[in-house]
């Protein structure tokens, strides 16, 4: 007997028509009733009846479709058991800017790492949102947590998190510290330690001068957090870095938050994945984690 040949079973005896069937299942009508001659073979019963166009199950079907339906139910059972323990086993991508990884991931693998020791993690850090989204449409990337404006993707699924709070730190000796509120013209009078090109809450910035037709010339470009907050402690300069990264050195004095007398866009954490991927319990489990604690 093979698992198929039940499962054509138990549809037929629910629908208790061939032509139906086959639909139901793709097949091909002279599949169903080969199917259903080969189980009636086997056990040596009849398992339909046929009254004048319509058709029954017989006393041995009715037995039948009871046994199909444990036989199945276990069939199913034991295959999520083996999905289950592979996925426990397997690997998981992870794509997220530096910020992310740094100040606000750690958590989270400790949860993978609890609920699944077997479960490897390989966490990527990805500079832009533009690089994540295309390495979640190649398959490089299993998630991605991206801050980028309020869009959408048609080829992948997300869920907004919150959004982000992004500061104007300086140094507690610089001018503008002691200020109520500085003008984007002022902010352009001093040098700007910045991150790469393309992350998101430097585009904001960037495209709010824009707008005042303000254009960044004294820039000091780094790909590491750490660094630039250390340079904005020397007094060398200002940045505009996620409230998240820079929490620990305003509470100390360490670094001062300069106010802005117009607001800037603050960008959203969203978490993507592709929308035609399989999601294993892992990866479930992950973006309800990242809903529930993180968002």
């Amino acid at each position: 007997m093979q698992i198929n040949h039940l499962k054509t079973f138990a549809v037929a005896a629910e629908t208790l028509n061939f032509t139906k069937t086959a639909q139901l299942l793709d097949y091909a009508q002279s599949s169903v009733t080969a199917q259903i001659k080969a189980l009636e073979k086997e056990y040596g019963v009849d398992l339909f009846q046929r009254l004048g166009k319509r058709i029954y199950l017989t006393e041995a079907g009715i037995k039948m479709r009871s046994y199909a339906k444990r036989i199945l139910a276990l069939h199913e059972e034991m295959q999520q058991e083996f999905e289950e323990e592979q996925e426990e086993k397997g690997t998981i991508l992870i794509g997220a800017c530096e910020s992310q990884c740094t100040y606000r991931l750690p958590e989270l693998l400790r949860f993978i790492r609890e609920q699944y020791p077997q479960v490897q993690v390989i966490l990527k850090p990805v500079p832009s949102s533009k690089t994540s989204e295309r390495m979640l449409q190649e398959g490089e990337l299993d998630l991605a947590f991206i801050m980028e404006r309020d869009q959408n993707n048609a080829l992948l699924e997300s869920v907004s998190l919150f959004q982000e709070e992004i500061v104007l730190i300086s140094s507690p000796s610089h001018p503008l510290a002691v200020q109520p509120a500085a003008s984007l013209a002022e902010v352009m009078q001093h040098p700007l330690i910045l991150t790469e090109k393309d992350c998101a809450y430097r585009t904001e910035l960037e495209q709010a001068l824009q707008k005042q037709n303000l254009h960044p010339e004294n820039v000091i470009e780094f790909g590491s957090i750490e660094a630039i907050k250390q340079c904005v402690i020397a007094g060398l300069g200002l940045s505009y870095l996620p409230l998240m990264t820079v929490e620990k050195e305003l509470q100390s004095g360490e670094l001062s938050a300069v106010d802005f007398d117009e607001p800037i866009n603050q960008p959203t954490t969203k978490l993507l994945w592709h929308k035609d991927k399989r999601l294993t319990k892992v990866m479930h489990d992950v973006i309800d984690f990242a809903t529930k604690q993180i968002g």
